[in-house]
C-alpha cells in the first residue's frame, strides 16, 4: 500500500460521514522560527488535501485534527460529530494490552517513535463530542494509553507522513489497516469509567457569565484557556498545549491575566488575543485582532451558556 493510499482510508475513517461543511484542520511545526502553521481544508474534497499533506509531513512534523471541524477554530467548540474513537499508547504494557483488546482496531498506527503507537475504532453512528470523549477515557484506562490524548480537539501525527523528533526522521506507518465500522457500545460497552480525579481549584474569576469590553481582557488564563480548548488545566498551571502534540503538558498559564500563557515547547505566549490568534489562525494585529475578539467574546458565551 502506497503513503497516497493509507492516507486516503485514514482520511476517509475520519470524516468520511461528516456532513457537507465540515472541516480537516491540518497543522505542521514552522521549521526555523518554531510555532504551528494551520490550514483548513473541506472534507468534501479530503483527497484533493493527500498530496500537500504527504509533502509538509516529508519536511515537517504534520498533524491532523481527528474529528472533523464546523468551524475555522481548533478548539473543541469547532467539533460537532466525532467519526472514531482513538487510543495513544506509549510503550510495551499499553501495547500488549492492546493486543488482547477485543475488537482489534481498524486501524493501528506507528507513530515514529518505537513502541509508541495510535489505534482507531471508526464508529457508525458517529458520536458527540461528549460521548467520543468518555469512550476514549474508558479505552485509555483499560488499555493504559495516554489519558491527556482522549480530548475531542486531539491532532495525532497521519500515515505518509515522518516524526521529525527523531535524526533521521521516523516514517509513520500503518500496521494495521481494515475497512471496518464498530459502534460505541461495542467498543466501550464493558469497560469501566476511570476513577475521577480530584476537582482542581478554581481561579477567582470562573467563566460564569460571558465577559463584556474590556472584562475580556481580564481573564485568567486558565479560565479561557478551559473553555475554548475543554481541557482542565492542573493545580500547577500546566497543561496540555493544544498548539502541537503534547504528552508532557507544556503550556502554562499563569495566575493572572497580565502575566498570560506561555508554551515552553516553542508555541509562544501572551494574552487572551495572542492564544486566540494561535487557536484560530489569524495575526492578532490590525484587522486580525478584532476578528479574534469578536470570536473569542462568541465562543466564551458559547462556553458560558454550556456552564450554566
Amino acid at each position: 500500500m502506497t503513503s497516497a493510499q493509507a492516507l486516503g482510508l485514514y482520511l476517509d475513517a475520519l470524516f468520511g460521514a461528516e456532513p457537507a461543511g465540515g472541516l480537516i484542520e491540518v497543522r505542521y511545526k514552522l521549521r526555523g522560527r518554531g510555532g504551528m502553521g494551520q490550514m483548513w481544508h473541506a472534507v468534501e474534497g479530503r483527497r484533493s488535501i493527500i498530496e500537500t499533506v504527504l509533502r509538509i509531513g516529508e519536511g515537517t512534523d504534520a498533524y491532523i485534527g481527528v474529528a472533523p471541524r464546523r468551524h475555522r477554530r481548533g478548539g473543541r467548540g469547532a467539533v460537532e460529530h466525532v467519526h472514531t474513537l482513538w487510543a495513544d499508547l506509549d510503550g510495551p504494557e499499553a501495547v500488549e494490552a492492546l493486543r488482547r483488546f477485543r475488537p482489534l482496531p481498524a486501524f493501528v498506527l506507528q507513530s515514529g517513535t518505537a513502541g509508541h503507537l495510535h489505534a482507531y475504532w471508526p464508529l457508525w453512528p458517529p458520536v458527540g463530542p461528549d460521548e467520543a470523549e468518555r469512550a476514549n477515557r474508558r479505552l485509555a484506562h483499560h488499555l493504559g494509553a495516554d489519558a491527556r490524548s482522549t480530548d475531542a480537539a486531539r491532532i495525532l501525527r497521519p500515515p505518509g507522513t515522518s516524526n521529525h523528533k527523531h535524526d533521521p526522521p521516523a516514517a509513520v506507518e500503518p500496521l494495521r489497516m481494515a475497512v471496518e465500522l464498530f459502534e460505541l457500545e461495542q467498543v466501550v460497552g464493558d469497560l469501566a469509567d476511570p476513577t475521577p480525579a480530584p476537582t482542581p481549584r478554581r481561579p477567582a474569576n470562573r467563566l460564569r457569565k460571558p465577559p463584556g469590553d474590556d472584562a475580556l481582557l481580564e481573564l485568567a488564563p486558565a479560565v479561557y484557556i478551559e473553555a475554548l480548548t475543554g481541557r482542565e488545566v492542573g493545580r500547577d498551571g500546566k497543561v496540555a498545549c493544544p498548539f502541537h502534540e503534547d504528552r508532557t503538558p507544556s503550556l502554562h498559564a499563569y495566575p493572572t491575566a497580565e502575566r498570560g500563557w506561555c508554551c515552553h515547547a516553542g508555541c509562544g505566549g501572551g494574552s487572551i488575543v495572542d492564544f486566540g490568534g494561535r487557536l484560530y489562525g489569524l495575526e492578532p494585529r490590525g484587522a486580525g485582532y478584532h476578528e479574534i475578539r469578536e470570536r473569542l467574546e462568541r465562543d466564551l458565551r458559547a462556553a458560558a451558556r454550556g456552564a450554566a
